[in-house]
C-alpha cells in the first residue's frame, strides 16, 4: 500500500520542493512493495543483514536492515533513538567482532557509556566499539585546520579512522548537533556529497535525526529522507491508563530500500536491557 504524498516547498521558499510522505497511523496493516522508492533487486538474505537486536522486530523485517545501508534513525526526545543504534554497535561487535565507530556529537564519551551500561551494555564487553565525542573529534579536525569546515573535515577524518582501526558500523549521533557546526551555504548539495563519501565508506550507518513529536519530515532538510536507504521511527504516543497518562514508545520501518517490508508502528518495549516489540 502506497504512502500519500504532500508536497513542500525548500527550505528557502524557492525551488520546485520536494515530496514529503505522510507517515501512517500507529498499528495500520501495510506493506511496502519491493521496489518502492529504490531498487527493485532480489531481496537480501538472512546473511545480508544486521539485526536491530529487537525481539520481535527483527522476525518483522526478515532478519534486520540489509548492510551496507545508510539509515536515517529519527525520533523525538525520549524515544531511544541513541540506545537502539548502540545497542546494535554493541552486540555486533560481541557476537560478530565487528568495529563501531559511535560520533557523539552531543553527549560526551563517559556519559554516553555510563547511559548505555545502566541498559545493560558494560562498554568493556564490546571492545571494537569506539566512542569518540565531540570534544575529541574537535581537537583532531582542529589539528587538520579544518575547523569551521566541519562536514569537509569529517569526511577525512571518517577516512582515517577506518584506516587505522576500522570502520564496519558508523554512528553519528546526531545530524542536527553536527548541522549546528556547519556553516552550510548550499544544504542539499553538501548533504548530498556529504552522504555520497559515506557510501565510499563501505559501512552501514547511522544517522540520529532529532524531530518534534508532530514533526512531517524524519529530518531537518527533508532531502535527508531520499538519500536514505532506511528509515527507522520512533514515535511517543499519550495512554490514558485509569486516571493517568502514560507516555508509550513505538517504532516502526517507514522505508527500507528494495526491499519488501511492514509499515507497521509496533509498541516497543524495554525492560532489564532487552528490547521487544509486542501487539497491542
Amino acid at each position: 500500500m502506497g504512502r500519500s504524498q504532500t508536497w513542500v516547498r525548500g527550505e528557502d521558499g524557492t525551488g520546485p520542493g520536494e515530496a514529503i510522505y505522510s507517515q501512517p497511523p500507529i498499528g495500520s496493516p501495510s506493506r511496502c512493495a519491493p521496489g518502492e522508492g529504490g531498487s527493485t533487486s532480489t531481496q537480501p538474505t538472512i546473511g545480508d543483514r544486521i539485526p536491530t537486536y529487537i525481539k520481535g522486530f527483527d522476525e518483522r523485517l526478515g532478519g534486520g536492515i540489509p548492510r551496507g545501508h545508510i539509515v536515517l534513525v529519527s525520533g523525538p526526545p525520549g524515544s531511544l533513538k541513541s540506545s537502539f543504534v548502540y545497542r546494535i554497535c554493541h552486540n555486533e561487535s560481541q557476537r560478530t567482532g565487528a568495529t563501531g565507530l559511535y560520533l557523539s556529537m552531543e553527549q560526551s564519551r563517559e556519559s554516553l557509556q555510563s547511559q548505555m551500561k545502566a541498559l545493560g551494555m558494560d562498554p568493556a564487553k564490546a571492545k571494537g566499539v569506539h566512542v569518540i565525542d565531540v570534544r575529541s573529534l574537535r581537537r583532531e579536525l582542529e589539528e587538520m585546520r579544518e575547523q569551521p569546515r566541519w562536514l569537509l573535515g569529517l569526511r577525512r577524518q571518517l577516512a582515517r579512522y577506518k584506516e587505522e582501526i576500522g570502520c564496519d558500523l558508523l554512528v553519528v549521533d546526531s545530524l542536527d548537533a553536527l548541522y549546528a557546526l556547519t556553516p552550510f551555504e548550499n544544504p542539499r548539495n553538501e548533504i548530498f556529497q556529504f552522504f555520497e563519501e559515506l557510501r565510499d565508506l563501505g559501512a552501514t550507518c547511522y544517522l540520529v535525526s532529532e524531530i518534534s513529536r508532530d514533526s512531517t519530515r524524519f529530518a531537518k532538510y527533508g532531502v535527508e529522507e531520499f538519500l536514505s536507504d532506511t528509515i527507522v521511527h520512533f514515535r511517543l504516543r499519550e495512554v490514558d491508563v485509569g486516571l493517568t497518562t502514560s507516555v508509550r514508545r513505538y517504532v516502526g520501518v517507514v522505508k527500507m530500500r528494495g526491499v519488501d517490508h511492514d509499515l507497521d508502528y509496533w509498541p516497543l518495549l524495554v525492560e532489564g536491557g532487552n528490547f521487544e516489540v509486542v501487539s497491542e
